[in-house]
Order: C-alpha cells, then structure tokens, then sequence
C-alpha cells in the first residue's frame, strides 16, 4: 500500500492512534497505535469500532484492552480517567448523523396522501388474489367432476305399455 493510500486510511482517528501514553517499562514511547499494535489488534479496526460504542461501553473496553497490555507503565495504564480522555478524541458517529436524519425527516412526505395510496394498493391487490384463488378453485372443481353419461331414458318393453297390464 502506498504511503498517500495508508495516510488517508482512517485519518480521522489520528488523534486517537497517536496520542501518548506515556513510556513503556523498557523506556520505549507508547502510543495507543503502538499498544494495540503490541497486543495483534488491528488499531484502526479497534477505533472504529470505539466510535460504535456508547461513550461508556468505549471506555470500558479501552481500559480493558489496556490493562490487558504488557510490559507498560501499569499505573497509567489501569485509569479508567485514561480510557475516557481517549475515547473523547475519537470522532463521533452519530454526532455527523444527526443532522442527516433531520434532513431526512423534514423531505418525507406527509403521512395522508403516502397513507390513502399504500392503503388502495393493498386493498386492489388483496382483491386480485382472492378473484385469481376464486377462478383458480373453480377451474380446478370443474375439471375434476367426473361428467354423467347422458343415456336415453329406460324404456318399457311394448308389451306390457299396449296391454296397459302390469306384470
């Protein structure tokens, strides 16, 4: 990857990533990118992810991810005042969202005429099928009646019709 490539790739996080925290116990400068580093996590997927988070859960999950880190200065590391400072640096989601969805709200259409039609949609729609299951039930009804035989009534034999006598 390129170095203008890798340089634009989360940038918003800079602040985040790069800010101090202090020396490490071998007297290495620690920064967050170089903690989460450390510990195999990928830095800018882990910010991103903070910036997910409600500020408190954020907060937790920094100071966990920190204290889990080794060789560090365990005394700063331990502070949840720490986690909290840089969570605050991490941009916020929802706070560039918001005012989208405000946009968002105020070019909806008015619930009345949206409401008539999608009501009239369902209804036709509604209607259709049950006149296609109607149709369908009758085709089907009138091709599995078996039909009758149509037979030429019994006739008597002559007999006994000009004798007028019964047998």
């Amino acid at each position: 990857m390129s170095a203008t490539a890798s340089s634009r790739l989360g940038s918003e996080f800079n602040k985040f990533l790069y800010a101090s925290l202090g020396d490490d116990n071998n007297g290495v400068p620690l920064t967050v990118l170089s903690a989460l580093a450390r510990m195999e996590v990928d830095p800018w997927e882990e910010a991103s992810n903070l910036t997910t988070m409600t500020s408190e859960h954020a907060v937790t999950q920094l100071a966990s991810l920190l204290g889990a880190l080794r060789n560090a200065p365990a005394a700063s590391l331990e502070s949840i005042g720490l986690a909290r400072i840089l969570i605050a640096l991490l941009p916020r989601r929802h706070n560039r969202a918001l005012p989208m969805l405000k946009a968002f709200a105020r070019a909806a259409p008015t619930k009345g005429p949206a409401a008539v039609s999608t009501a009239l949609t369902l209804v036709t729609y509604l209607l259709f099928m049950l006149l296609s299951q109607w149709l369908i039930v009758n085709l089907m009804a009138n091709r599995q009646t078996p039909s009758r035989p149509t037979s030429a009534p019994a006739v008597e034999s002559q007999s006994a019709a000009t004798s007028g006598k019964r047998p």
